[in-house]
């Protein structure tokens, strides 16, 4: 053994940081193993970031860690403009509507602060261990009794609303509250964005409530971006581990979680080196970690079996295109830096991008977000539904096509965009599984889908961090609550491992 530690964080992803960093600051020697050459994971390469716009850490997170104040204070709220076919496009930030008719605006905020309210009673449990589905512990008890009070304190009218369309599709309620249209496309975006979903797809209101429980002095269920950008807020992070004494390494990949006696030791890297620790955390999606890093051989048939089933296969290809010059709008404004751009302009449009997907094709016009960032002079691109499992592969000639379509999509919005484009760079769901151990090139390391999310997530038999192997957990997007740029699956599973009495 080169060397020993009391833990070692697998990922030096957002939430890896955030698991080391909670460790450090409780007197853990902490190693963090990082196989790129870049921290932050998908959030931290600023040649070509795969991971989508921020939303905020959340404030109890930040305020724990000790972090500076423009990850909380003085991150900006980020506009969103949806594309309008019937007219001008409109503006949105929170529940507040620009561009379209007094009427329809004040439905849309309406609903957004109902949906608000609801979300926050929900999210309660973002930074608890999701309840067992056997004997439950005491903390796990309290707060599923916060949650329910939050719930009674809602009223009895919107509770029963809230019981009512938790586990419905996002189709049915948005086109009953305020029809199909800009303000239905972007909310539906929100509600599909990352996952194998379409907007009539059972269970995605919860992933819509799951997106707006985001918490900050803005608002809630808001994007934020920090002072400094996305750099800024893995920096601060990164800074947060050496501070408290955590060592990180960059170009360690690491090969194998060591075993003995159903107990983790420590892990192997690549190059052959051995490290020990008794507490091992994995940032590495939940595939990954198990069934590659640890290995079938200490772990039960039916948790392998269950392991190889959970729904994890990607639906998002990530493009960046170099521009002369700020793209501008179809209504003549420019595209400010920053603004987060959604190209579903209803949601029937959307549906027919994941009818595409869902049979392993590429859409003819995938739905977009796309942000500009003006000090790079380049338009970063999420494009929904396309499928990992493509039907015949993500061959040169399908990304190809992709790129062509992408193109066409964004110069009917962005008039003049194609001529002004200099480079282009893309990476598949193939490209982001291969290039961060993502197994299935999924954003959030699993679906954020009824069966995959609380209790159940990743799946049945995994869920509360902690592995069958005595000393390893799951810190990533694939732990509780799930994906986006919270945190609160890192700080979760430190939470879990010190209460453990982790060493």
């Amino acid at each position: 053994m080169s060397g020993r530690y009391d833990a070692i964080i697998i990922g030096a992803g957002h939430n890896g940081l955030v698991a080391a960093a909670m460790l450090a600051r409780k007197g853990r020697k902490v190693l963090v193993l990082e196989a790129r050459d870049h921290l932050g994971g998908m959030l931290g390469d600023s040649n070509f970031r795969v991971a989508p716009l921020p939303y905020a850490l959340r404030p109890e997170i930040i305020k724990t860690l000790g972090l500076p104040a423009q990850l909380m204070g003085i991150s900006r709220p980020v506009e969103t403009i949806s594309l309008n076919p019937d007219g001008s496009p409109v503006t949105l930030l929170g529940g507040k509507v620009t561009g379209l008719e007094t009427d329809m605006a004040q439905a849309y905020a309406t609903l957004y602060a109902r949906l608000g309210r609801q979300a926050k009673a929900l999210g309660v449990m973002m930074l608890q261990p999701p309840p067992g589905l056997g004997k439950a512990s005491f903390g796990e008890m309290t707060a599923l009794a916060r949650m329910a009070l939050k719930m009674r304190l809602l009223g009895k009218t919107e509770m029963r609303d809230l019981l009512r369309i938790i586990l419905s599709n996002v189709w049915d309620l948005l086109n009953d509250e305020i029809g199909d249209g800009p303000l239905a496309g972007a909310l539906a975006m929100d509600s599909t964005l990352g996952g194998a979903m379409g907007p009539r797809s059972p269970g995605t209101v919860l992933t819509l409530l799951y997106r707006m429980a985001s918490q900050s002095p803005h608002g809630h269920g808001l994007r934020l971006m920090p002072e400094g950008g996305p750099d800024a807020l893995v920096e601060a992070l990164r800074d947060c581990v050496t501070a408290a004494g955590g060592e990180i390494r960059t170009g360690a990949p690491v090969e194998k979680i060591l075993v003995d006696q159903d107990k983790a030791t420590g892990v192997r890297l690549q190059s052959g080196e051995e490290i020990a620790a008794p507490l091992v955390l994995s940032n590495a999606s939940p595939k990954t970690t198990l069934l590659t890093l640890l290995g079938v051989e200490h772990l039960d048939g039916e948790f392998v079996r269950r392991c190889r089933n959970m729904a994890n296969k990607g639906m998002v290809s990530r493009l960046d295109f170099d521009i002369a010059h700020a793209p501008t709008l179809s209504s003549g404004s420019a595209l400010k830096n920053g603004q987060r751009l959604v190209i579903a302009p209803t949601m029937q449009a959307i549906e027919t991008a994941f009818n595409a997907a869902k049979y392993g094709n590429l859409p003819e016009k995938p739905v977009l977000e796309a942000t500009y960032d003006a000090t790079a002079k380049r338009l970063c691109v999420s494009a929904q539904f396309t499928p990992h499992d493509l039907t015949d592969g993500w061959s040169d000639d399908a990304k190809t096509k992709l790129s062509a379509s992408v193109v066409a999509v964004l110069e009917d919005a962005l008039p003049g965009l194609s001529s002004a484009v200099t480079a282009s760079r893309m990476m598949s769901p193939v490209d982001i599984e291969t290039g961060y151990g993502a197994s299935g090139g999924h954003w959030h390391h699993g679906e954020l889908r009824v069966d995959q999310l609380l209790m159940l997530r990743p799946f049945d038999g995994a869920a509360q961090y902690r592995m069958p192997v005595a000393g390893l957990y799951l810190c990533g997007a694939g732990a509780h609550p799930g994906g986006d740029i919270s945190g609160a699956p890192g700080f979760n599973a430190a939470t879990a491992a010190l209460r453990d009495g982790g060493n």
